[in-house]
């Protein structure tokens, strides 16, 4: 297979993630707003009987796959900044959910983000790195996200809401960056290797650890205070993360010319301009509406208007 073929591929898998992790994600912060439970294992033990909830973890794992597939074709530094913007087609289904028009400032957050993710994914190298690393790459990657992760956490039990709100983002970010270099490494091993015995390696089993772990990070961001303030942070740390991973893991490479790199720099900062323009829309930084009494378990009635995004948006 050309290199060619493979980006595309790698492309259109992280475009249908983005897509996938943006619908899911939209049916799960109501539900979490909902919860009165301030621990975590408490308020994943309520969550999970909410089906609302367990459909957009199911359409999160399904964008976990096509991540999955589009870095068993490209490297992290072409696959995640295209999935880390799933508000991009989130909003829009949002807007047609409440039956209003997107606003202008609203369609020039997307084509920011969109023009940043295009710019910095043409101008990376066609080079995908190696597939795997010595053990010494992977103990020090995993060293710093548990030594970021320990920090952030320490730090926002001591914290003001809005910093911890901050604090939590930026560990589930780091986490969800780590879970696609580890996704990157069991992928070529299913690709290229022998899948028959991929529960032999090491990577599914770690895969499992950070998977629950970015879980509980993130709902606990996302119950902790405002939506403004944790998905602008999550969603650009977790790209940002993943590309650091991949240039020290496997090798990766940016742009080697300074000028390449500024135009990188430019459009990796443009892109987190426009997210952060994006989450300050009334369709997803709007308070939640308070708990309603009734059991979850009763569907609402044909006729009334579906939740607002601002309700309902979460990313795991």
């Amino acid at each position: 297979m050309t290199t060619s073929a493979a980006i595309t591929i790698a492309v259109l898998a992280a475009v249908g993630a983005a897509c996938s992790f943006g619908v899911g994600v939209a049916l799960q912060h109501r539900q979490v707003q909902r919860e009165r439970g301030r621990g975590s294992l408490r308020l994943l033990s309520r969550l999970v009987r909410r089906r609302l909830w367990l459909a957009g973890l199911g359409l999160a794992v399904a964008a976990y796959g096509l991540q999955a597939v589009a870095l068993a074709f490209a490297p992290l530094a072409v696959v995640a900044p295209v999935v880390a913007a799933d508000l991009l087609f989130a909003l829009p289904i949002a807007a047609a959910w409440e039956g209003r028009p997107m606003r202008l400032v609203e369609w020039a957050g997307c084509a920011i983000v969109g023009a940043g993710v295009a710019v910095f994914v043409i101008s990376s190298p066609a080079s995908s790195g190696r597939s795997d690393a010595p053990a010494s790459h992977w103990l020090l990657a995993f060293g710093a996200v548990a030594l970021v992760n320990a920090a952030a956490a320490a730090a926002a039990v001591f914290s003001r809401r809005a910093t911890r709100t901050a604090l939590l983002a930026i560990a589930a970010g780091v986490t969800f960056g780590m879970t696609a270099a580890v996704t990157l490494s069991l992928t070529r091993i299913v690709r290229f290797g022998d899948g028959a015995t991929v529960l032999a390696h090491w990577q599914p089993w770690a895969l499992i650890a950070l998977g629950g772990t970015g879980l509980v990070l993130s709902a606990s961001a996302y119950k902790s205070g405002a939506l403004r303030t944790s998905l602008p942070i999550m969603d650009t740390v977790e790209p940002v993360s993943a590309v650091l991973i991949g240039t020290v893991v496997f090798g990766e490479r940016l742009a080697t010319s300074p000028a390449m790199l500024g135009l990188q720099a430019a459009a990796a900062t443009g892109a987190a301009a426009g997210i952060v323009l994006l989450a300050r829309s009334p369709l997803v930084a709007a308070p939640a509406a308070q708990p309603v009494s009734r059991p979850a378990s009763v569907r609402q009635p044909s006729g009334v208007a579906s939740p607002s995004f601002s309700e309902t948006r979460s990313r795991v």
